[in-house]
């Protein structure tokens, strides 16, 4: 629905009122219509201008041609300063507004109704009875109001009048100033010029430079006469209103110095150029409905093969740059929140306009500077406008801008922003047009817009495998991506120069992640370079690679250790990397395999497979058995080698050493070291002096009188292992024994045995009663007629108080003893 109304100060209006006052308006005007029009009926005529005009000089009073949004209402007035009133008192003005609906205004610019015929043909006194904004039916009768715009501007008519001096220079000075509004959400930009005109047509360049949807929430006037209170983003004013700053379209350009933005020199480059489709196509990227490539096949292409083309130039012609066919692009929400306050409200005249600005505007803006955009303000605004980024990090017309440029050939577009790129078309789509022309500077586009660019383009989702191929850091954001031709001819390169394991691994990670068939010959031969020269972490690698690849590269990895010189494969087979490379043919690789064998945490099996692999060249075996049985192996651990191995371990030193080690840690009568002494004695008679030691030590204490004990010791022969901890280990057993065993025994041995069996006797501190003991042993073995040196020794040692003591208890015993242990001392 679109209402019109009319205002002016009349003597007797609708109501039968004076004053300013609606005069005119739709049939069964909404009174929140009413409501919304009010704020924008003022006008103030310019600072130094006639105070009582003639007709003449009216002509010259600036046009105020406002455009905003109110209430959910798109809102023109149209202010015009007419001199007298009805009383004949200066200060009034004619005021019109047509009110709309946004979607009554898609596909139009605002700024189109500067001339329309609407203003020259005033609403005016409708039936008395009927009030302004009665919210009653209208009647049905009545003609619906229309939109009529003008013709003072369109798109060619501007082409032409930009060919003026440095025209393209002001101009994107002014877009720039108006995307640093537009995106901050906040601000004005001022445009100063004697003719209104003037600053109309520069407020349709803007509005025809923006996508049809910034345009309609654009909010401008191109007349106010105080700035302060003016919360519009185009505020036009004429010199006398603003004696500096603002852009001076009066007065020749002079830039500033700072360079505009991208969106600015892109959309300048497009007007300069007559390339209203460029300016159609940023338009197409940040519309919210835009037109998506599509293929049927798969992704990026439709059917055929070919991306369609942008439209053609006579279809463009049809419309504004910038504005949807068919009334295409959806309509904008209300911008009453980004302009909350309407235009001036005071007439020249003194009489107030029945609702002020100040009212609806408590907060006006700042003053803007001399380069046209106001200051910032405080007040947070509504960021999610069609020309900023979703996030807020960038703006998206600048992005928009540049992805344009890009596609026209410019590849001095910058990551940055690429990254703005890639956040606008991963929001809103890639329309149709971008990859035929991204084609050629294809090689130009970045990660981050590569990537965005991945669904729709298979080109670029090659790109972007590509850069992920020479940069790492960037894998991570990879995303799903399957390659429609494989993967691209650099990447065996890739491989076959990857400097170490761990690059090795995340090429072929990556190459798996995006669909790619890797060759596994060469990830083993990339593999094995790698290993051969020491380059990665052998652990690390593994497990980084993806299973179905794990195989190649492991096969790779054994291949180069074994050809590495020795010290670069002992440094790269770390416990965690022997673990890593798991169990293999190591006939094939003696060298690595008995490294790998020798760090398993099972000795036994390692033994195993090293006396296995010996037979293929494993060099240095010794010193691998050697470094797994530095500790002496338990009961078990040799009887398991000994059942597994047998006379095989006759062959190595080490293996040999084990039989007789064994048994340094076990007591002699321990029952699982006489089972596995027999399996010994069984199995490796050669390897069982040890055993028959333990077997004998057995046997002696299983014998049944001291001449047998005697006969199974003296079996045992000096130098063999456990030699002296037998006799040790029986001395102790006959320690405990009586005397006349003691000597029994003694008399029955060899020389050889007496002195194992009696150094621990002597070498025990004996008491008193140990003393007579070993006296009357040493005294049967006298009458025995058996001499043993080591022990008259110890005899006649004794002081001669001990002496005596021995003796005393000797007769106490025996006095036959005692009497023969006396003559051996006085013989001695």
């Amino acid at each position: 629905m679109i209402w019109r109304l009319t205002y002016t100060s009349a003597e007797r209006g609708p109501t039968g009122r004076s004053g300013f006052q609606f005069v005119g308006m739709t049939p069964g005007t909404p009174s929140g219509v009413v409501g919304a029009v009010t704020p924008y009926m003022a006008y103030r005529p310019p600072p130094g201008a006639p105070s009582a005009p003639g007709p003449d000089e009216l002509v010259g009073f600036p046009t105020a041609l406002t455009y905003g949004r109110a209430d959910g209402y798109t809102v023109l007035a149209h202010c015009r300063y007419t001199g007298r009133d009805y009383s004949g008192r200066y200060g009034n003005f004619l005021g019109q507004a047509v009110v709309a609906t946004p979607e009554e205004m898609e596909g139009l610019r605002p700024i189109e109704f500067w001339d329309s015929p609407l203003w020259d043909s005033p609403l005016q006194d409708p039936p008395l009875g009927d009030s302004p904004g009665s919210d009653g039916p209208a009647p049905e009768d009545a003609a619906p109001a229309v939109l009529a715009p003008g013709t003072a501007f369109d798109p060619d008519s501007l082409l032409d009048r930009l060919g003026g001096d440095r025209a393209h220079d002001r101009l994107a000075a002014i877009l720039d100033a108006v995307a640093t509004v537009v995106d901050a959400g906040h601000g004005r930009v001022v445009l100063v010029a004697e003719d209104t005109e003037a600053v109309a047509r520069w407020i349709a360049a803007v509005s025809y430079s923006l996508p049809a949807e910034l345009a309609a929430d654009l909010s401008f006037t191109t007349y106010a006469a105080d700035l302060e209170t003016a919360p519009h983003v185009i505020v036009g004013t004429v010199p006398s209103a603003c004696p500096e700053g603002g852009f001076r379209l009066d007065e020749p350009f002079s830039p500033n110095g700072a360079r505009p933005g991208r969106f600015a020199r892109v959309i300048t480059d497009c007007w300069r150029t007559g390339d209203l489709d460029g300016i159609d196509a940023v338009g197409e990227l940040i519309s919210e409905t835009p037109a998506p490539v599509r293929d049927p096949g798969g992704p990026g292409r439709p059917a055929g093969g070919e991306v369609p083309a942008p439209e053609d130039t006579a279809a463009r012609s049809s419309r504004s740059p910038g504005r949807p066919p068919d009334g295409g692009v959806s309509a904008p929400g209300t911008a009453a929140a980004r302009n909350p306050g309407p235009p001036d409200q005071v007439a020249a005249g003194g009489v107030p306009a029945p609702e002020t600005a100040a009212a609806r505007n408590p907060g006006p803006p700042h003053l803007p500077p001399a380069g046209g955009v106001s200051a910032p303000e405080d007040a947070a605004r509504d960021a999610r406008r069609p020309g900023r980024a979703a996030d807020g990090r960038g703006s998206a017309l600048d992005g928009a801008a540049a992805l344009l440029a890009l596609c026209r050939g410019d590849t001095s577009v910058s990551p940055g922003e690429q990254s703005v790129c890639a956040r606008l078309i991963r929001a809103r789509g890639v329309p149709g047009w971008v990859w035929p022309s991204l084609r050629p500077t294809l090689s130009a586009v970045g990660f981050d817009l590569a990537s965005a660019l991945a669904d729709a383009i298979p080109e670029a989702a090659e790109r972007c495998v590509r850069l992920a191929l020479t940069d790492p850091d960037v894998r991570p954001r990879l995303p799903r991506i399957r390659l429609r031709d494989g993967l691209p001819e650099d990447f065996r390169a890739a491989m076959t120069e990857a400097p170490d394991l761990r690059t090795l691994a995340g090429l072929v990670e990556l190459a798996v992640r995006v669909g790619g068939a890797v060759d596994a010959e060469c990830v083993a031969a990339a593999a094995a370079a790698c290993a051969r020269r020491g380059d990665g972490d052998v652990a690390a690698a593994v497990e980084a690679t993806p299973p179905l690849w794990r195989k190649a590269l492991v096969h790779g990895l054994v291949s180069g250790l074994e050809a590495s010189p020795p010290a670069v494969r002992r440094a790269m087979l770390t416990p965690e990397a022997c673990a890593a490379l798991g169990d293999q043919d190591w006939t094939l690789a003696p060298r690595t395999g008995g490294l790998v064998l020798s760090a398993r945490a099972d000795r036994l099996t390692a033994t195993a497979a090293l006396v296995e692999l010996e037979p293929h060249g494993l060099p240095d075996i010794e010193d691998l058995l050697g470094a797994l049985w530095a500790e002496a192996p338990t009961v078990p651990e040799c009887r398991w080698l000994v059942e597994r191995l047998g006379p095989v371990m006759r062959r190595f030193a080490v293996l040999r050493a084990l039989p007789r080690r064994v048994f340094d840690g076990v007591p002699l009568d321990a029952a699982e070291g006489l089972r596995l002494a027999r399996l010994i004695h069984d199995r490796l008679p050669t390897l069982a002096g040890a055993a028959r030691t333990v077997l004998t030590f057995e046997r002696a204490l299983r014998a049944g009188s001291e001449e047998d004990v005697a006969r199974f010791l003296a079996t045992l022969r000096r130098g063999e292992p456990l030699h002296e901890r037998a006799l040790a280990g029986v001395a102790r057993v006959f320690a405990g024994r009586s005397p006349a065993a003691r000597a029994r025994v003694l008399a029955a041995a060899p020389d050889g045995v007496r002195d194992g069996l009696l150094g621990p006797w002597l070498a025990a501190g004996l008491d008193r009663r140990g003393r007579v003991d070993l006296a009357e042993v040493g005294a049967r073995l006298a009458e025995a007629g058996v001499t043993v040196a080591a022990l008259d020794a110890w005899a006649d040692g004794l002081g001669r108080f001990a002496r005596r003591q021995v003796e005393s208890a000797l007769t106490d015993r025996d006095p036959r003893l005692a009497a023969a242990w006396r003559r051996a001392r006085r013989g001695a």
